[in-house]
């Protein structure tokens, strides 16, 4: 039996709870690919499923972590093409991708450009699909628009800042602390705000001059949630995308109302299914270009995944985080 190394969440518990084992290599099924992972990068779901803060989509325990995941397949079950093999794929929506060899439905399997990088390739086609749609499909961002960025220093925060302003919208950009700020300052936002020191709501106001802004992506709530309301411009929208300090309090009807704007949810793959993945041609030339860019600044070996949830718990990391499992394959 071929064994491979891979990381293990054995019950709800803290980041330190993961463990690296061996394990027996799976057997692709019916549909399915087996795929000798690269890099699977760090997305928030897998640290909330390890501390059992998700019902939705949870893998139950134990379950091996790497929601999202990239490699080379190595091999197909039945009914799938076999010139799947060998080629560069990436997964996003199963888990995983925090082993040697992963499992992956072939349906849902996604071709890495030939110009990409492997890092590049491990984080397109969930990051760039997400800030694309919150832009231009959800956002409905037009020339001359202001746009609110949570999170400005995040990998979603920052290329949602860039497309923002390949659209001709005004960014203002919120992240916390001085080195974030210097960070994001990068990506071309054309004011940043430190919601930790400075009373954002009172900035945001004085940099519209009392107007607000006409979209506000969130992927925070928490109790602050509710300032945002005090922000957004009448026929406004603001965009939730997720959770990170925990849930947000209710939203007041008659202020909807009273002010006339809207408050909405996000899941990338809804849009995709609606617009048929034509975002990606858009999307591809300008990541291969340079013109776009998914900031990759930090990368964990696979022995070090809970490191790395512990560093991602903290808010200690920038930009988009990786796990190396087979790397330059």
């Amino acid at each position: 039996m071929q064994m491979m190394r891979s990381a293990l969440a054995e019950r709800a518990g803290p980041a330190e709870s993961i463990v690296l084992q061996e394990r027996p290599v799976p057997v692709p099924g019916a549909g399915q690919v087996l795929v000798r992972v690269a890099y699977s990068p760090l997305n928030p779901l897998d640290t909330h499923a390890r501390a059992d803060r998700i019902k939705w989509s949870h893998p139950g325990f134990p379950f091996v972590p790497g929601y999202e995941f990239c490699g080379r397949v190595e091999a197909v079950g039945a009914n799938v093409d076999s010139q799947w093999v060998g080629k560069r794929v990436s997964s996003a929506g199963e888990w995983g991708g925090n082993a040697e060899y992963a499992l992956a439905t072939a349906a849902r399997l996604v071709s890495i450009p030939d110009a990409f990088s492997w890092q590049t390739g491990a984080t397109f086609s969930t990051c760039a699909p997400t800030a694309w749609h919150l832009v231009h499909s959800a956002g409905k961002v037009q020339a001359g628009d202001t746009v609110l960025v949570h999170s400005a220093a995040g990998a979603v925060g920052a290329l949602t800042t860039q497309i923002a302003k390949s659209a001709g919208a005004t960014v203002i950009g919120l992240a916390g602390g001085a080195e974030k700020l210097a960070y994001a300052k990068q990506f071309g936002a054309d004011h940043l705000v430190d919601y930790r020191g400075d009373d954002w709501v009172a900035r945001v106001k004085a940099l519209t001059a009392d107007r607000g802004v006409d979209l506000i992506i969130d992927g925070n709530q928490g109790a602050d949630a509710a300032r945002n309301y005090q922000v957004i411009a009448p026929c406004g929208n603001v965009i939730y995308l997720g959770a990170m300090a925990g849930p947000a309090p209710e939203v007041p009807i008659g202020l909807l109302i009273g002010k006339s704007f809207s408050v909405s949810g996000f899941v990338q793959y809804f849009w995709q299914a609606k617009t048929k993945y034509r975002e990606m041609a858009e999307i591809i030339p300008k990541l291969s270009s340079g013109e776009w860019r998914i900031p990759v600044e930090k990368v964990f070996e696979l022995s070090e995944v809970a490191q790395a949830h512990h560093d991602f718990e903290d808010r200690r990391l920038l930009g988009r985080t990786l796990i190396r499992v087979g790397g330059e394959i």
